[in-house]
């Protein structure tokens, strides 16, 4: 692995050194480095793998102590050089020096978002192969809480088929998608750039933020490379268009050709160009927030589709058919997070006595579930398996299932020409409040696309990983979510009142 090097200078300065009146370091930094690490030696965990997997992103602990967070410390990192050569190939390159995230008092578009593809930015695992072609690395050098501010980013979104609202680029509406996570003094964030990410203002004053992107070494860079390249005598013969297809890469603007197949038009703005044969449908019942979160979560939450008369109706056929209940053994496994008293549950719930099956009937054919269900699943699903769970305080939680590996016909979820494709969806009636802290239904959004197995301790709820996300509503609201593909379950049941849902399950009409 001994190779020239070729040295540029770059400036690294810190806003406080600068108000300081400190000097600005200046130091020279290789633009790109190659590291003989095996990659077998690799230090990424199964937990690691399947964070940066589901979540785009991943935080390495402690990487550097306090005498080492500089900029030329973070290049120079063995450790960093480690999961460097294990995300982006042996001959990854520097493609932007250190520099300090500047704060700001504004909330700037995010950058990011997986649609369109852009194979220099993206994220891709197959079995035993994984292709990340760039990573930005974030040391921070103070310790940032969770809501201090700064930088911001929507997990999942690397792995999104569907264009990005701009209510969540802008901050405006960001449909509750945006995270802020906590740092310690010394800990890197490895993120992939499809993830979309930003800053936003800090609430409790800047902290320092020292960030480099990292390309792997067939991704075009970001930036022209700084060569001189020598032209063909017969480089003047030649046309504008001819000479656009023969550039060199890395080098200026890329121009785009356009052709309707008789002549061509030179377009040198910049901009993406890429026809395609389908255009999104104006008169289509379907709502772009919703298809964007459900593509990325893997669930999604109306609010208020019961009223108040159908709510009480449910309530009191679940009262007065108790002597139906039955009572199974404690669903959360070998959690010590999940365990409690067994769950109880009614099912049989359209075969009630009139009128107690009326309310759960209702729910069968809704208007406003039929219109989600038919662009999740495609026409022709079927209603499957329905029974009601009821959650007294102390019920056991229920241990994590489900998700997209390994790959079978139920936990199947696509995106493909601008249709969801989804074999199983589970329809939640929420029949009471769920706040904060009272347990239920929990999902690791964006499980659906992760393609590493589900590590124990998410499973157990003993180790989150900070993916798990507690879903709370309103009595009325209705939770849809991937019966198969995503991985969820439930907290247990610590809420004074007692918890009642109606769970239905959908099924595709391409299974037996």
């Amino acid at each position: 692995h001994n190779r020239e090097h070729s040295w540029r200078s770059h400036v690294v300065t810190s806003p406080s050194d600068s108000a300081a009146g400190i000097p600005r370091l200046y130091w020279t930094i290789p633009p790109w480095r190659q590291i003989p690490f095996k990659p077998t030696e690799i230090p990424m965990t199964p937990e690691q793998d399947y964070h940066l997997d589901v979540a785009g992103y991943v935080i390495l602990k402690q990487v550097l102590p306090a005498a080492q967070r500089s900029a030329e410390d973070l290049l120079g990192s063995e450790v960093l050089a480690q999961y460097l050569v294990g995300l982006c190939g042996e001959e990854y390159v520097l493609d932007r020096p250190p520099c300090w995230l500047e704060p700001t008092d504004q909330n700037a578009d995010l950058q990011g978002g997986n649609e369109p593809l852009n194979w220099a930015r993206s994220y891709y695992q197959q079995n035993d192969v994984r292709f990340c072609q760039a990573l930005l690395v974030l040391l921070s050098l103070d310790d940032i809480a969770e809501g201090d501010g700064g930088f911001t980013l929507v997990p999942a979104s690397h792995n999104s088929c569907v264009e990005t609202p701009t209510g969540v680029l802008d901050g405006a509406d960001d449909i509750g998608l945006t995270r802020q996570p906590a740092l310690a003094a010394g800990d890197l964030l490895l993120c992939v750039p499809t993830t979309l990410h930003g800053m936003r203002p800090w609430t409790r004053g800047p902290r320092r933020l020292l960030a480099c992107t990292i390309f792997a070494k067939e991704a075009r860079r970001s930036q022209a490379v700084d060569e001189t390249v020598t032209q063909p005598d017969w480089w003047e013969q030649m046309t504008p268009a001819q000479r656009a297809l023969m550039r060199p890469a890395n080098v200026g603007t890329v121009p785009m050709l356009r052709s309707d197949g008789t002549s061509l038009e030179l377009d040198e703005s910049g901009l993406p160009y890429h026809p395609g044969l389908y255009r999104r449908d104006p008169t289509s019942p379907v709502d772009a927030r919703e298809l964007y979160f459900w593509d990325l979560n893997g669930y999604l939450v109306l609010p208020g589709i019961m009223e108040a008369e159908w709510l009480q109706a449910a309530r009191v056929a679940l009262d007065a058919n108790c002597d139906r209940y039955s009572q199974g053994g404690s669903p959360s496994k070998a959690s010590r997070r999940l365990k409690g008293t067994p769950l109880t549950s009614l099912h049989g719930l359209f075969e009630l006595p009139s009128p107690h099956c009326d309310p759960f009937r209702r729910m069968i054919a809704d208007p406003a579930i039929i219109l989600r269900l038919n662009w999740m699943m495609g026409g022709g699903f079927r209603v499957g398996p329905v029974r009601a769970m009821i959650y007294e305080p102390g019920s056991s939680g229920l241990r994590l299932h489900g998700g997209s590996e390994p790959a079978n016909s139920r936990n199947n979820y696509r995106l493909q020409n601008g249709r969801a494709w989804c074999h199983s969806v589970n329809v939640a009636w929420q029949l009471g409040d769920v706040d904060d802290g009272d347990g239920g239904f929990v999902c690791v959004p964006g499980s659906h696309k992760a393609r590493f197995p589900v590590p124990e301790g998410i499973e157990l709820c003993d180790d989150e990983l900070g993916l798990v996300r507690h879903v709370t509503g309103k009595a009325g609201d209705v939770v849809l979510f991937m019966g198969a593909a995503q991985t969820h379950g439930a907290y247990p049941w610590v809420g004074q009142e007692t918890r009642r849902v109606a769970l239905l399950n959908y099924q595709s009409p391409h299974r037996a």
